[in-house]
């Protein structure tokens, strides 16, 4: 069972990483157009920082479906890609809280007093506050995980249905949709399977 499984992770794991170079081409090209006279190393802070959200997108995707076909195939995972599970949504929760925390500084480049920019600093990192607290409470129980981040994936999933934005799912929506149902794996498909049952003739 464990050949086709590693045949199909190579597959997927190749598309996964195809998906992620068109994506990160087509918003560098974007910026570039939007903006050609920024400098080479400008823009290549800036795909450095959109490779945030989308290696998140892309490797959630990935460790969530090869995790989903060998429960399937299986009814569990291995030990492996279980730890895998456990760790990844943390990891990645932390990261894309980086991420949303670096739309904050934009602030600093306004103007007005060091009181007004503290201020307006404190408002814009709301987001990344409550997402602190939701992976504080979600550390340790990924049921409460699971829950947290898909409301906050439904939060930010209304820019995308209201304004039809497809960047927006990638850089935000969609990482912490993936996040939710990662916490769903490491809480329903993370645990070791129960030992077979012996009966005792009497």
């Amino acid at each position: 069972m464990a050949t086709p499984i590693s045949r199909f992770n190579r597959i997927l794991l190749i598309l996964m990483v195809v998906l992620y170079i068109i994506s990160l081409g087509a918003f560098t090209y974007l910026n570039w157009s939007l903006d050609p006279e920024h400098v080479l190393w400008m823009h290549a802070v800036n795909a450095l920082i959109l490779s945030i959200p989308l290696v998140l997108f892309y490797g959630s995707a990935y460790v969530l479906i090869s995790a989903w076909r060998e429960h399937k195939l299986t009814g569990q995972i291995n030990p492996r890609l279980a730890k895998v599970i456990h760790w990844a949504p943390r990891i990645a929760a932390i990261l894309i809280i980086f991420f949303v925390s670096l739309f904050s500084l934009d602030v600093f480049g306004m103007e007005g007093t060091p009181l007004e920019l503290l201020g307006g600093f404190l408002i814009h990192s709301i987001p990344s506050i409550v997402m602190i607290l939701m992976l504080a409470f979600a550390w340790r129980r990924p049921a409460v995980g699971f829950i947290a981040f898909l409301i906050a994936g439904g939060f930010f999933l209304r820019f995308v249905i209201l304004g039809g934005d497809l960047a927006h799912f990638l850089l935000f929506s969609g990482p912490l949709l993936l996040i939710s149902a990662l916490f769903y794996a490491d809480w329903r498909w993370a645990k070791p399977a129960p030992p077979p049952t012996t009966s005792v003739a009497i």
